[in-house]
């Protein structure tokens, strides 16, 4: 009886105890979902917050918000190009297109993904069987991954030797031939090093994967190769975003966007990427705002016309994208990049930025002025130095404003994980 006793005592703690659990998860649960679930207003409020910290400092800005893929808000200004350029002065509008440079590495990964789903291709496969047979492959090209791509772990480090990231001549057919050519050294495989070369090399994988027969003919390869990936990536992403647009990867002539450098030197012609159709795969594409944002949060939003559940936990666990944590929840983004003169003190060029929020919010944000001295987004202050942690920063500005709390004076480019720009 004592026995017994002590077992239905046992029997009633572990009962208690399941209960309690029972009862601490879901008020968890319910004080999450209350967290997540901001008034429109303070949403709103983050538009302005942003709009007004841009406009009126001289370059050309654009960025719409979506939240569950229906806009909050917008804001733009600035020049697109200024007077001294061939076509005169013409503001910037949320049409108006930019070079978003490695945001596009993004858009690379997810077409990859929705192919290896469709072909049954893992991230784990290696590449060397998608190459054309006619390219020389170095030293542990064969052992390089998918995967080893989409992360920049591949050991692929630039011609050079030294990590510095290659845009075009590395990135154009006879580039990504020749770092093949060269192969990648044991020691760098598996170690981090940022390559737009890794995801270049998916504007010829890709249509391997469709089983595009290579001729060996460069000329050829290299125009079919280009056709086959652009056509893709405005079929099955694009289109299905609700974007028609048909100048994808060369800046307009009518309607060019200038890079500049901020403050603005004044007399100083503005830079033009022009035409990246031979590099296209890890940057190139020129979109607007108003394009970009549906592109952005239709494959994030639950529910998406374009990527399953699975695919969008596979990019937004690093497969073409970056995150980051701070108290206020989990961020995915990755930003954009694009200039020329960097070793100049007056860099000119484009920042860009994608970016998911907590609270179903989708951020794109567009500048075409790098900031003298470091080259990257025109303005900084003690709470933040680049385009990644001010978009941080305005929201947790006003997310903290809701909870009636004034934000901690830190720097939230702390928070970043990789702090290098993209």
């Amino acid at each position: 009886m004592f026995e017994n006793s002590k077992i239905s005592k046992r029997f009633l703690l572990l009962a208690l105890s399941f209960f309690a659990i029972v009862l601490i998860h879901g008020g968890c649960k319910k004080d999450k979902d209350q967290e997540v679930v901001v008034p429109i207003e303070n949403i709103r409020r983050f538009v302005t917050l942003l709009d007004d910290s841009l406009k009126g400092r001289g370059f050309g800005y654009s960025f719409v918000v979506y939240r569950k893929n229906e806009l909050v808000g917008s804001g733009f200004g600035g020049p697109a190009s200024r007077s001294i350029e061939y076509i005169g002065e013409r503001p910037v509008t949320l049409d108006t297109k930019m070079q978003i440079a490695s945001m596009s590495k993004t858009l690379t990964a997810a077409a990859f993904l929705m192919i290896g789903q469709e072909k049954g291709i893992k991230t784990t496969d290696k590449i060397i069987n998608y190459l054309p047979a006619s390219w020389t492959k170095g030293p542990n090209v064969d052992k390089i991954t998918f995967r080893d791509l989409l992360t920049h772990r591949s050991g692929i480090i630039g011609v050079g030797d030294n990590c510095q990231n290659g845009s075009y001549i590395e990135n154009y057919w006879l580039g990504l031939k020749n770092l093949m050519k060269k192969g990648v050294k044991t020691e760098n495989m598996y170690q981090q090093c940022y390559q737009n070369a890794n995801f270049g090399l998916f504007r010829v994988l890709i249509p391997a994967m469709f089983g595009y027969k290579f001729s060996g003919n460069d000329e050829n390869d290299n125009a079919n190769t280009q056709k086959i990936y652009e056509d893709y990536v405005k079929e099955h992403i694009f289109q299905k975003a609700g974007v028609l647009s048909t100048e994808l990867l060369f800046n307009s002539s009518a309607f060019p966007t200038f890079g500049y450098d901020y403050p603005y030197t004044d007399g100083e012609w503005g830079f033009n990427p022009g035409d990246l159709r031979e590099t296209a795969g890890g940057y190139g594409f020129y979109l607007s705002a108003n394009e970009a944002v549906k592109i952005y949060s239709g494959m994030f939003v639950k529910d998406s016309p374009i990527l399953s559940q699975a695919l969008q936990d596979s990019i937004q666990s690093g497969l073409g994208s970056y995150t980051t944590v701070t108290p206020l929840g989990e961020f995915s983004y990755h930003d954009g990049w694009w200039h020329s003169g960097f070793y100049k003190e007056r860099t000119k060029g484009f920042r860009s930025i994608w970016m998911t929020c907590p609270n179903d919010i989708t951020v794109v944000l567009f500048t075409n002025a790098l900031r003298h001295r470091d080259g990257v987004f025109p303005i900084f202050s003690d709470a933040y130095y680049d385009i990644t942690s001010y978009v941080l920063w305005a929201y947790a500005t006003v997310m903290e404003e809701n909870k009636g709390r004034r934000t901690s004076p830190i720097n939230f480019h702390d928070y970043l994980r990789d702090k290098q720009p993209h």
